[in-house]
């Protein structure tokens, strides 16, 4: 009976193994969302209730197939439903996925723009990758077309942590650079929170923190949200030592810190035996990027990174002026060849050209003909071919180009470049300072406009300033409006704006003047309408304020500039727009005490006066207060 017995059970489960169906293939296989936003339903269905909604990017388990629908359960939240499968994608768990962040991108038969075009894909697609080169990604789109994509127009798809909330890279920093002509950068990460500042084409940012597809980062001083479907990610092997639990999470900004002892070494290692690989001077401003105990991670403008004690530096003050060495930021980076690249950094709106693997006997500095353009040209080849500018730097054009066993790299600003060059052959490291050579006119100068007003309330309103008597016209509207106009003005003059905001703004009015003197602005120019209490008697014109009290120190040695900023300013104007001339003022406003540059404040006609508020309610008269502002600065920088 044993006997019997044995056999049988052997018979059910040779059965068993032969006849009982297989799990299917996929089972517990990860997957991505490929459509921009997908429905996530209780049921497989169109008419099944949506149970919660998922992005481009997201990534799922795969739990069961019915038809043309997937169950799935979302690695973020975990919630479980059924989506349609032509929105998704299985990830193979051996190959890259990166999702397409231009808008249209081509499809070509080869890596390279030479190749013909088989097909296209739109902002958002998720793709796996099954070859690489050059830069370029050989891919599927999904419609079926085989093809390369270059890496430029895409971004390495995140891990699920990275996914889920605001973990940064595990293996360091991680850097964004935009990939569409301007980018808005806005207070929180979604699109519908209010507008900070913008970036441009090809500007390189260090990432701070992410979310559910946003990124945050810092420009010039302000920080800010940006979409992800706009950059290309890259990250950077961190240094020897333990990060920072705040530096890991990447949750909270970059802290500032100002050295204190008179001259600090700047250590390889987190120790005072390490080597030293800098050193630093009094007063000089350092980015934190990590801790290990008593012993912090910075990164110099040169691209050394090392540490310094915690005990020689101090946290910088919130709104504190500028002393030292000036923070510097990477606004391009482009590997030319295996250990040598071309950087262009940001040091507070002015360019740094950095070249790191060439001695000075590598490389030349060629004449152009055009005398607002540089010409390097490089020893060594590169497969780079780039075109690109960083118009907030003033640099208008950058091509990057092979010819013969050379590396070009042409730049054209809006401003006639002064250089000045420094080298260090053993560590094969140049660094090329651009200056704005003396002009008589405003070529290069770097000017900020405020228009007044328009800051977010409590509630998320903003501050109207004053409304018109008549109609009921804001004053933001018309301060922003000419602000806008001025700024075309001026840059068509050939000096660079830069806008304490477009439409609203979250900074205090300490922190619009911050913005001017960490920008290292020539002038500051604040535009307002005016409004005046007075019924009984009718006030109307223009006027015109500066301050630079004999009693403070620090901006009386601005005295005769910021006056005579003001009354050229209010002469031009009454010239341009005909209105009384009510005369120039010193004013204890916020915007002209804080600011450590020669600033003014505009009072272009009164919204209180009901003809001046039917004449600021028209597009003629606002471009009269425009181009007699423009004047005005026209003459001062003369």
């Amino acid at each position: 009976m044993i006997f019997t017995y044995s056999r049988k059970a052997l018979l059910v489960v040779l059965l068993l193994v032969f006849f009982w169906p297989p799990p299917p293939a996929w089972a517990g296989e990860k997957g991505v969302v490929t459509g921009s936003v997908v429905n996530v339903r209780k049921s497989p269905g169109l008419n099944s209730a949506v149970v919660t909604k998922a992005k481009a990017g997201q990534e799922f388990e795969l739990l069961e197939k019915s038809g043309e629908w997937w169950k799935v359960r979302l690695i973020t939240g975990g919630t479980v439903g059924w989506v349609h499968g032509s929105l998704v994608q299985l990830k193979k768990t051996d190959q890259k996925t990166v999702k397409v962040t231009g808008s249209t991108v081509n499809i070509r038969k080869g890596p390279g723009t030479g190749y013909a075009k088989v097909g296209q894909v739109q902002a958002g697609a998720v793709l796996t990758v099954s070859d690489e080169k050059n830069g370029w990604y050989l891919v599927q789109a999904p419609n079926g077309v085989k093809g390369w994509i270059a890496g430029w127009h895409t971004v390495v798809e995140p891990t699920a942590a990275q996914s889920s909330g605001t973990a940064s890279p595990a293996n360091g920093r991680q850097y964004l650079t935009v990939t569409t002509e301007v980018l808005n950068v806005r207070s929180g990460p979604d699109a519908e929170y209010p507008l900070v500042t913008k970036i441009g084409l090809n500007e390189t940012h260090q990432v701070i923190a992410a979310q559910d597809g946003w990124y945050k980062i810092a420009v010039g001083g302000v920080e800010g949200w940006v979409c992800g479907d706009y950059v290309r990610l890259s990250a950077e092997a961190a240094s020897s030592g333990t990060s920072s639990p705040e530096a890991s999470a990447g949750n909270t900004p970059l802290e500032t810190v100002v050295v204190t002892g008179s001259v600090v070494n700047i250590r390889q290692q987190a120790s005072i035996e390490a080597a030293v690989v800098a050193q630093v001077k009094q007063g000089d401003r350092l980015a934190v990027a990590g801790r290990d105990g008593d012993w912090l991670e910075v990164r110099l403008s040169n691209g050394t990174k090392g540490w310094v004690a915690s005990w020689l530096a101090s946290p910088e003050q919130p709104g504190a002026s500028s002393r030292g060495s000036i923070l510097e930021s990477e606004a391009l980076i482009a590997p030319i060849g295996e250990g040598r690249n071309f950087r262009i950094i940001d040091s507070l709106g002015r360019p740094i050209l950095l070249l790191e693997g060439w001695t000075s006997s590598q490389y030349r500095i060629k004449a152009a003909k055009d005398e607002n353009a540089i010409t390097l040209e490089l020893e060594g080849a590169t497969s780079i071919n780039y075109e690109g500018k960083i118009a907030r730097l003033g640099i208008g054009g950058i091509k990057i180009y092979s010819q013969d066993d050379k590396t070009l790299i042409e730049l054209l600003f809006s401003y006639t470049p002064l250089q000045t060059v420094s080298f260090d052959d053993t560590a094969k490291v140049t660094r090329i300072l651009i200056g704005v050579a003396q002009t008589s006119g405003l070529s290069g100068k770097i000017i900020v406009i405020d228009p007044g007003h328009s800051s977010v309330q409590p509630g998320g309103w903003l501050d109207p300033g004053a409304i018109g008597i008549k109609t009921g016209l804001k004053e933001k509207d018309v301060n922003l409006d000419v602000a806008f106009k001025l700024k075309k003005l001026l840059e068509q003059a050939g000096a660079r704006v830069i806008m304490t905001h477009t439409g609203q703004t979250e900074l205090s009015l300490a922190e619009r003047a911050w913005l001017a003197n960490n920008s290292r602005a020539d002038i500051f120019v604040s535009i307002h309408a005016n409004f005046s209490e007075n019924k009984k008697t009718k006030i109307s014109g223009h006027s015109t304020y500066y301050y630079a009290p004999v009693s403070n120190s620090e901006l009386s040695p601005q005295r005769y500039s910021r006056q005579k900023l003001a009354a050229l300013v209010q002469r031009e104007l009454v010239k341009a727009a005909g209105r009384n001339d009510l005369g120039v003022f010193q004013e204890n406003f916020a915007v002209l005490r804080e600011t450590r540059v020669p600033s003014v404040l505009v009072e272009t006609a009164f919204l209180s006066d009901a003809e001046e508020e039917a004449l600021l309610g028209t597009d003629s008269f606002r471009q009269k207060l425009a181009a007699g502002i423009f004047n005005g600065i026209k003459a001062y920088f003369e």
